[in-house]
């Protein structure tokens, strides 16, 4: 009874394909042709994406620009492909759209945090507040931006630790681009002790930076006698110098500060690094 049904199963599927070998052999040669055009279109998307990714380096688009626009067109191509090669085996995309279209509302509120980071991303680019290779400030987060993604930015802290940050949440935070601006003010704070003459340590404050070289003093240097708290006279000194020379000149004017007070019996209670301004 078994080898029965199955041989009557076996002789209407064998009648089924016969009937329909015209239908079949169109459906899998649509199946193939398909399948060309996505894996020609990814290559297609993935050579075109390339080339306007060097056209804009060529034209001295900045990287962090460029790798953007080239991602977001990767994607786009691929998702037309997609949508063109199953048109191919006879799928309505118009029917797709429109369910991915009802579809949308709830893809969106699951995925809000991703679309405001892709939001967030697109107006990083339009605006670039910093590039790739300029250190930011983004929310106490300090680093040396690598590149901006279309979800995320990468940045690199200067002990060599990698930083990911949602482009939201950079957009919601302040940013400070200590790179735009090639000239800033840099400030010491030295505290000496009271039983010192004020206006000897100000002479002596103002040489000390007026002879480092990488200074600019047609910016200016100030000396400015900032408080007295409970055991010490507190002095800032401010001045102005390229970033490239900031921890050099800091770390080299400690050190004559200190040389030179020693010498002139000024006790040095502390002295600190301030923010650059």
């Amino acid at each position: 009874m078994n080898n029965l049904y199955l041989s009557t199963t076996l002789n209407n599927i064998s009648h089924w394909i016969i009937d329909n070998k015209i239908l079949i052999i169109n459906y899998f040669f649509n199946i193939v042709f398909c399948i060309i055009i996505i894996v020609v279109g990814i290559l297609f998307a993935r050579i075109f994406s390339k080339g306007v990714n060097n056209l804009l380096l060529t034209h001295r688009i900045d990287i962090t620009v460029t790798e953007f626009i080239s991602r977001l067109i990767h994607y786009s191509i691929i998702i037309f492909i997609i949508s063109a090669s199953l048109g191919c085996i006879g799928v309505q995309t118009t029917s797709i759209i429109t369910v991915l279209g009802a579809a949308g509302l709830t893809i969106g509120l699951a995925l809000q945090n991703s679309l405001s980071n892709l939001a967030a991303g697109v107006l990083l680019v339009i605006f670039y507040p910093f590039r790739s290779g300029e250190i930011v400030d983004i929310g106490g987060v300090i680093g040396t931006i690598i590149n901006i993604q279309i979800f995320c930015t990468t940045l690199k802290s200067a002990d060599g630790k990698i930083i990911i940050i949602p482009n939201s949440k950079i957009i919601s935070n302040s940013i400070i681009n200590f790179s735009r601006e090639s000239i800033h003010r840099n400030e010491l704070i030295i505290s000496v002790s009271y039983d010192t003459n004020i206006d000897k340590v100000i002479d002596l404050l103002y040489s000390i930076v007026a002879l480092d070289k990488r200074v600019l003093k047609d910016m200016g240097i100030e000396i400015i006698l900032k408080e007295f708290p409970i055991s010490s006279i507190n002095f800032i000194i401010r001045y102005w110098s390229h970033i490239n020379n900031f921890e050099s000149i800091y770390s080299d004017l400690l050190k004559k500060i200190k040389i030179v007070l020693d010498k002139q019996k000024i006790s040095i209670y502390f002295s600190k690094k301030s923010n650059v301004n």
